[in-house]
């Protein structure tokens, strides 16, 4: 029996199988096999973590009654709104049509939605059944809970994305179109939801507010501009499959767009610390102060600053320094300073306790350390999201029919001249 499989007959049964992934390793250059085994390997660690977590529960957490949400729910926040990130900037090309970022929609989609499966897949673990979210979301409504609603928007969310993925790679333009639009406006109201599960929890003073969805919503910008410009400049630095002039412009215009929203970062992080010392609201001021002097001081200046903002900013609006590995570079930096960034947001409202309802320190701050449990847990999850988006690279066209202008027709490219592609199977 044989069936197709992104355009190549594949036979079925566990001989063939077993043929066909030899033949598969054997055509694979070493440094990909490399790559593979290595993720393969962290995957292994995440999911030892993931079975040593379900029994037990929070027993194997390094969670606190102070400290109840730790590097878990920090790194949920991160890959959900990454995935509306990634969805904001895709729609720039499928539903506002705008040429240069038209490239994009297919890398940003997939990876849109491995990144939303992962924070699903972090956010079961971290209720210690994953279960809990079938009974909590469907069978046991409560719409007038922020986190239901959150629950309830990213999971139609995942539907769009899918629907979209399905008329992308199907071939129906009109459901791929439909999908994108139904899901823009999902990318939207999923993180504001996100955002007001923080913003209404009044003994938590650093999240209170009305500031948290649009805080949430600006960086999901951020995040998702940071991931399509490290993923762009590894197309051209590999010169995977679709590699050429067209996304070359896409790089260009993603570095365009990350460079304004490090910028809009800076101001919010300044104008939330300014807000935070001085609006007098007790908790709030003593959460700004753990950051910029106290126990989450060094993540905070040398990780999300320097690192995630202040770097990235000047390689970006330095025109000898805005090449394709300088735009790559910037936004890997953004990344590992949104690590920081999420863990921080989550540490500081809980780390500074401002009510007995909030917990109870002998010190000034609260003391939460990550176990290996968790932190195998994340690792493992983000190493499933770079596996498998590995093999969609490989094995799926990620690529977009967009109609290539001649050369030199794009005045202001700051990108220099791409080498010629090649085929993405001999990636190294």
């Amino acid at each position: 029996m044989t069936i197709t499989l992104a355009g190549r007959t594949v036979q079925v049964g566990p001989r063939s199988a077993v043929r066909t992934l030899r033949g598969e390793v054997r055509a694979m250059s070493w440094s990909l096999r490399l790559w593979l085994l290595a993720l393969m390997g962290l995957m292994a660690v995440g999911a030892v973590g993931a079975l040593l977590a379900i029994p037990a529960g929070d027993e194997v957490f390094g969670t606190t009654p102070t400290v109840e949400w730790g590097l878990l729910i920090a790194a949920y926040v991160l890959f959900v709104v990454t995935t509306s990130g990634l969805c904001l900037v895709s729609s720039l090309g499928t539903v506002f049509g705008i040429e240069a970022f038209a490239p994009v929609a297919r890398r940003a989609v997939v990876m849109a939605a491995l990144c939303l499966m992962a924070g699903f897949g972090i956010i079961a673990l971290d209720l210690h059944w994953p279960l809990r979210l079938l009974f909590g979301v469907v069978l046991s409504p409560s719409p007038l809970s922020p986190m239901w609603w959150m629950g309830t928007v990213y999971g139609i969310y995942l539907v769009f994305l899918i629907i979209e993925l399905v008329g992308m790679f199907g071939g129906w333009h009109r459901i791929a179109r439909l999908g994108g639009s139904l899901a823009l406006v999902t990318a939207i109201v999923a993180p504001s939801t996100l955002g007001a599960v923080f913003g209404v929890l009044v003994v938590r003073p650093a999240w209170h507010g009305p500031f948290m969805p649009a805080y949430l919503l600006a960086t999901a910008v951020l995040s998702g501009a940071a991931m399509l410009a490290l993923l762009y400049a590894l197309v051209a630095r590999f010169s995977l499959r679709g590699h050429g002039p067209a996304s070359e412009r896409a790089l260009t215009a993603i570095g365009r767009l990350l460079a304004a929203a490090v910028g809009a970062g800076i101001f919010l992080t300044a104008w939330q610390m300014i807000v935070g010392l001085y609006g007098g609201e007790p908790g709030s001021s003593e959460a700004a102060q753990a950051q910029l002097t106290g126990p989450l001081a060094l993540q905070w200046w040398v990780v999300r600053v320097i690192i995630g903002l202040l770097i990235p900013f000047v390689l970006l609006v330095v025109p000898r320094l805005r090449t394709r590995a300088g735009i790559g570079i910037a936004g890997a930096l953004v990344l590992v300073g949104l690590v920081a960034d999420r863990s921080g947001f989550v540490m500081a409202g809980q780390i500074a306790p401002a009510t007995s309802a909030s917990g109870v320190v002998s010190d000034p701050w609260a003391v939460y350390t990550p176990s290996l449990v968790e932190v195998s847990i994340v690792v493992g999850a983000a190493a499933l999201v770079a596996f498998l988006y590995t093999l969609a690279e490989r094995y799926l066209d990620l690529t977009e029919p967009v109609a290539e202008h001649p050369a030199g027709s794009v005045a202001g490219s700051e990108v220099a001249p791409a080498r010629a592609p090649a085929d993405a199977r001999g990636v190294a």
